[in-house]
């Protein structure tokens, strides 16, 4: 006897549920998405290609007056951004050199269906023609090969760029916070910074626990033992906290598919040095435009020998562009012929503020602190002391940055070679190297316009073998 269901229909006669329908049709996708592929990176190409000359002029322009907190993001995050455009840009090349020989293959597939006619190979000896004839017996394979390589580096640009910026966007998240917090409640650039190494030491403690828990967990199964129950507990709460600095669901369908079905070691190394390569080579830029010439050798003009001569970063008539991260003390000309010498004192809140906020309070007036800023400095004219206290606030929007100017007077002084010497923070601490006192040495030559008073000088008397013989 049969039982029927709720409609009355026997068991035997309950109509099949209709399978279910797929949303995507992935073997239709798969037809467009090469020239997606194609599309996505000739554009991203061309804008990636460009990206890192705007990314480093806004760096040099907000370098200059970020500090603290805010100094470190401008530091780390526009950096990391020009490697990342590198990067992508790079394998966007790669890609589409791919998928170029790719269209080439298919191609000669469509012109030439029967492949290689290995009887007309002349250039090859009958030995290595049967070799490559093993070795090359279709276009087939070669075309597939080409598709998979593109579409891998497709797929870890996006891993890597989905990486990298998410870390960012943690990072830039944890600095306004930690500048937040600094402004309304006062405390150090040290303690935010504090803030902010803890959050990362914060996602620390989850992951390695976690990796260690899994790990160990996996170990017993390979064993033949489950895992204890407070084991399984502390892994899922971990992974769930982790989730909530990872974005799981975004990033890790894309690596787990690659990590699976690539040789482990390949794509751990290879992700990794991408990682690396991304992150430095941005910061190598920074500190190849800050030096003379980085192929440069120059073992009889080092560095400090330049340092005690003549630079063009201080002076404002043999400025270039090349000396626009060069933010040092400058006068106008290297040749003086006027009463005074304009010296500006650059201020820089991420190098200046360090010291600032130990000796002066925020609560002082205008003179104040215009007394603290000039504590910084002490400068000297042919080794006799300025008062830098005399100095005025100057704001120098040719120059983007904002300190002291003062000018000092030539009268006095004699025609030829004199010297400005500036220290700052003088005696500060050499362990530290934010703290490291730092000498300016500024010459020039004095040439006025009008005939100095001077006694000329004293006749010698010429040598015997020179005296004419007169007999």
């Amino acid at each position: 006897m049969r039982v029927a269901n709720d409609q009355g229909t026997p068991p035997s006669e309950t109509p099949a549920e209709p399978p279910v329908q797929r949303r995507v049709a992935f073997e239709r996708l798969r037809e467009r998405t090469d020239e997606l592929e194609l599309i996505i990176s000739g554009i991203s190409l061309v804008a990636l290609v460009a990206m890192p000359g705007w990314l480093f002029d806004q760096w040099v322009r907000l370098d200059v007056h970020a500090g603290g907190q805010r100094g470190v993001f401008v530091s780390f995050a526009l950096p990391v951004a020009i490697g990342l455009c590198y990067t992508l840009a790079g394998a966007f090349l790669i890609h589409l050199i791919a998928r170029a020989y790719w269209v080439g293959l298919i191609g000669l597939k469509s012109v030439f269906p029967r492949g290689i006619r290995w009887e007309r190979i002349d250039s090859l000896g009958p030995i290595t023609r049967e070799r490559m004839r093993q070795l090359l017996n279709d276009l087939d394979p070669a075309i597939d090969a080409a598709d998979r390589f593109a579409s891998v580096v497709f797929a870890l640009v996006s891993l890597i760029a989905l990486t990298i910026l998410w870390v960012t966007a943690w990072l830039l998240a944890a600095i306004v916070v930690a500048d937040a917090v600094s402004r309304v409640f006062g405390v150090s650039d040290r303690t935010t910074g504090k803030f902010i190494i803890g959050l990362f030491l914060v996602l620390a403690a989850i992951s390695l626990p976690l990796m260690m828990l899994d790990r160990a967990a996996g170990l017993m199964h390979r064993a033949g033992r489950e895992a204890p129950a407070w084991m399984v507990r502390s892994v899922n709460v971990l992974s769930r906290m982790q989730g909530w600095f990872f974005p799981q669901k975004l990033i890790l369908p894309v690596q787990l598919v690659l990590e699976s079905n690539l040789p482990r070691r390949v794509f751990s190394i290879a992700f990794g040095l991408i990682v690396m390569f991304t992150s430095a080579i941005g910061f190598v830029q920074m500190r190849a435009a800050r030096e003379f010439s980085v192929i440069g050798d120059y073992p009889y003009s080092t560095e400090e020998d330049v340092g005690l001569g003549v630079r063009t970063a201080h002076y404002e008539n043999l400025r270039g562009a090349d000396d626009v991260l060069l933010r040092e003390p400058l006068i106008p000309s290297d040749l003086v012929a006027d009463p005074f010498v304009r010296l500006f004192i650059p201020y820089l809140p991420e190098r200046d503020n360090r010291i600032l906020r130990d000796r002066c309070s925020g609560d002082v007036d205008g003179a104040q602190r215009r007394a603290c800023l000039a504590g910084l400095w002490t400068v000297t004219l042919d080794g006799v002391a300025v008062d830098v206290s005399t100095f005025d606030f100057a704001e120098r929007r040719d120059l983007g940055t904002r300190g002291l100017q003062g000018y000092l007077p030539t009268g006095g002084l004699t025609p030829g070679r004199h010297e400005i010497v500036l220290l700052w923070n003088a005696g500060g601490e050499s362990s530290d190297r934010h703290r490291r006192e730092r000498a300016y040495h500024i010459p020039f030559w004095f040439a006025p316009p009008y005939q100095l008073d001077y006694s000329p000088p004293a006749p010698t008397a010429a040598p015997a073998s020179a005296v004419p013989d007169t007999d």
